[in-house]
């Protein structure tokens, strides 16, 4: 989010961006080495949540389906909207800490739940979790740090209370052409664990893996000292297998469908009045925890995520300022079988070079330029 703010006051009068080296330079370095492997979508969209096609855009592997890592939450929240509008789900419902800490797995959210926590200030233990499980919060509050800190316990907890048939009855209402459908996060490290996960695991059909992923993310909720250790046991994968693992088992979408759903969220068209605002009050919070951004953005939607040798980030937002102010934009860019040795610089730059694609025809050119290996 700091590369969001840095980009966002560059853009007010007299602000500079005082960055050293050029946002873009991990991505176009990346984009022209492996080309096959980067996803991107660019668009000014109409009222009707359309793109315009009178706006600069750019579109490369627009319907290839790439891995998604955290991205995917953007499907479960709007599975979870969709249950509050039919009063299946009530936001208000008590949930007890201890509860959703039931589909934690210390060490592998990148500090996700830890950061919820220190949010709503309540104390942590040594391994990330509440010192008072007793204690409760609304439901509504568990889809606020699904997408705010990307916490995988708080995904786990709300999918399964949503149900297995919630994601693909989703994808269908949603009109998600290219959507898989995926299981809990619980349920994936659980099976990354096995001995034989490279080699069985990973040939599996997609509904293969779905049902194994939910019927591990039964075992594990029962059993806390399973959970705790999981990532020590002999058979947890190496880095490089984690990243074949991402790579071969991930549930995979298109930049398409997400700038499209995105696009809806920022336009209010396309979904009902109700969906629409719980998917754009969660997906809004980097106008809401950092009351800066408001200089220099009317509307910001954001959803990423990062798994080994994975990136995927969507953005859809309206300027104040600068040469796009008052237009509706949205970029997407999904990255796949990224280099260890490049993962870092990658990761700490996207969203900013996001921004500048999605505002300056000019960097949208060189993005294009690299794909085409000029």
């Amino acid at each position: 989010m700091r590369k969001l703010l840095t980009l966002a006051l560059s853009l007010l009068p007299g602000c500079a961006n005082a960055q050293q080296e050029d946002p873009l330079a991990p991505l176009l370095e990346f984009a022209r080495r492996q080309p096959g492997d980067v996803a991107v979508f660019t668009a000014a969209v109409r009222a009707d949540g359309t793109p315009d096609p009178t706006r600069h855009r750019l579109s490369w592997n627009p319907t290839q389906p790439m891995p998604l890592a955290s991205t995917r939450k953007i499907v479960v929240l709007a599975a979870y909207a969709r249950a509050v509008e039919a009063g299946r789900q009530d936001p208000q419902a008590p949930v007890q800490l201890s509860e959703w800490e039931t589909y934690l797995v210390p060490g592998t959210d990148g500090g996700a739940h830890a950061a919820s926590l220190k949010a709503l200030g309540i104390p942590a233990d040594a391994l990330g979790r509440a010192r008072d499980g007793s204690q409760t919060v609304p439901l509504d509050t568990l889809a606020r740090f699904m997408i705010e800190t990307s916490d995988n316990a708080a995904t786990d907890f709300l999918l399964t209370r949503l149900g297995p048939d919630a994601i693909p009855e989703t994808i269908r209402a949603l009109g998600l052409t290219a959507q898989e459908n995926f299981g809990p996060f619980l349920g994936l490290i659980g099976n990354w664990s096995m001995p034989d996960a490279t080699t069985v695991y990973a040939r599996q059909s997609v509904a293969a893996r779905v049902a194994q992923d939910w019927g591990w993310a039964r075992v594990l909720r029962q059993d806390a000292r399973a959970r705790d250790t999981l990532t020590e046991r002999p058979t947890w994968p190496s880095v490089a297998q984690q990243a074949a693992l991402a790579d071969a088992t991930d549930a995979r979408g298109t930049v398409n469908d997400y700038v499209g759903l995105m696009a809806r969220v920022l336009t209010g068209t396309g979904l009902s009045p109700a969906v629409r605002e719980t998917m754009a009050r969660h997906l809004g919070w980097p106008l809401r925890v950092n009351s800066d951004m408001a200089q220099a953005f009317t509307a910001l939607y954001a959803k990423g995520g990062s798994l080994t040798g994975v990136l995927t980030n969507t953005l859809a937002f309206q300027p104040k300022v600068g040469p796009r102010a008052g237009e509706r934009l949205v970029v997407a860019v999904f990255l796949r079988r990224i280099p260890l040795n490049e993962y870092g610089r990658l990761q700490k730059s996207l969203e900013e070079a996001m921004l500048r694609v999605a505002i300056q025809p000019a960097e949208t050119q060189r993005l294009l330029d690299a794909l085409r290996g000029r």
